[in-house]
């Protein structure tokens, strides 16, 4: 007979509201995969990418080439930029563009120096060369299929939307901490983003797809509103739902190349998404142990007895439900691509220590508010603004 004391009472609440958590994700999952695909439009207007690149990347090359590659019947100018001459992402874009002569391909170096986030004093540079009113802004880490662009660029066509987003899934390298990334990236982030979309918020915002016409963006403020932030995506659909606009998830799912080469990198790479989220979103990050299940549902197991392993046991079942849910790619031009860490027996393993891992990382994020972005410390304000480490 288990004795029903107050400790047992607040140790179950945290158990039960996760488990609620993770029903409400199968179930928000499960009717995103059978989401109707956007609206085609029926007019393509011209279209500029912007490619910010840094270092030699893991499946760079794939990555750029697979935007130089777009089945979109109307124009499509790619700017591919680094801040430093020298760098060697450089000598990459140059090879595709190379390899691509038919293709609209713009490669520059330098940035303006406009705040603290560098990705961004790029971006404006970049924005000078854009011949076209359509902007699509992604990341040098991402790979999509031939039909991404009619996807991202078809939901603009209505003037009340301003910008659209994609949710991301992970590909990553070899090593098991890369594999460890890439599941948070599957398996926890996508439906922390879909059950919020769910109940109505449009504030997610990702640097994976970032589609918005040039009026809007000018009407923010440009890339120099944005320049002193760390969660410049954030902040851009932040900004663009002040003008009353709406910003929309496009049900296209890129990839993101996970490469972390040991633990290290990945809890400080984490740490950084942690914080970014304590700093933009505060009372969300506060509630985030909602989100993960197993740790939750342990900490009632010594005041359970023989029913100890209920709880856990539940969530871990429930975490491998959704494991199968999520694992079909949405995408109608799904291609090879770089490699991917496929949906196999194998990585139901993970899924425990992951869970684990991420209650761990969120802890922590409470610790400081330093990060560490490419190499560089750094300092988050409250208010988002970046500066150099204490």
């Amino acid at each position: 007979m288990i004795a029903i004391t107050p400790a047992l009472v607040v140790s179950l609440v945290p158990g039960v509201v996760s488990l609620g958590y993770l029903v409400c994700c199968l179930v928000v999952a499960w009717r995103w995969r059978r989401r109707p695909q956007d609206t085609q439009s029926a007019t393509f207007p011209p279209v500029t990418i912007l490619k910010p690149v840094c270092g030699l990347e893991p499946n760079l090359e794939a990555n750029l080439r697979s935007f130089c590659q777009q089945d979109y019947p109307a124009p499509v100018q790619i700017v591919i930029g680094a801040r430093a001459a020298d760098d060697p992402a450089i000598a990459i874009a140059r090879l595709v563009a190379a390899s691509l002569p038919d293709r609209d391909i713009t490669i520059l170096t330098g940035s303006y120096s406009l705040g603290g986030n560098q990705k961004v004093n790029t971006l404006a540079r970049m924005y000078g060369s854009a011949h076209h009113d359509m902007i699509v802004i992604s990341d040098s880490d991402i790979h999509v299929g031939s039909t991404y662009l009619r996807h991202v660029v078809a939901p603009l066509a209505d003037a009340s939307v301003g910008i659209v987003t994609c949710v991301y899934r992970g590909a990553p390298t070899a090593s098991l901490w890369s594999r460890l990334g890439a599941l948070a990236q599957d398996e926890w982030y996508i439906p922390s983003v879909l059950v919020a979309h769910a109940f109505g918020s449009e504030a997610f915002c990702a640097g994976a797809t970032m589609a918005i016409r040039r009026d809007v963006l000018d009407a923010v403020g440009g890339f120099e509103a944005l320049a002193p932030y760390l969660a410049d995506d954030y902040e851009l659909g932040a900004h663009v739902r002040r003008l009353g606009l709406h910003s929309i998830v496009s049900r296209y799912e890129p990839t993101v190349t996970v490469d972390e080469r040991g633990f290290s990198g990945l809890v400080t790479h984490e740490l950084r998404w942690m914080r970014t989220i304590r700093t933009v979103q505060p009372l969300g990050h506060a509630f985030l142990f909602i989100t993960f299940a197993l740790p939750m549902t342990l900490l009632s197991a010594p005041f359970l007895g023989a029913w100890a392993p209920l709880l856990p046991a539940l969530a871990i079942l429930l975490r491998v439900t959704l494991h199968y849910v999520l694992r079909d790619r949405p995408n109608p031009d799904v291609e090879p691509g770089p490699p991917q860490f496929g949906y196999n027996r194998w990585s139901l393993w993970l899924l425990p220590l992951r869970d684990l891992l991420s209650f761990a990382v969120w802890a922590a994020s409470f610790a400081s508010r330093r990060v560490t972005w490419r190499s560089q410390a750094l300092r988050v304000h409250s208010d988002g603004v970046l500066s150099g480490a204490d």
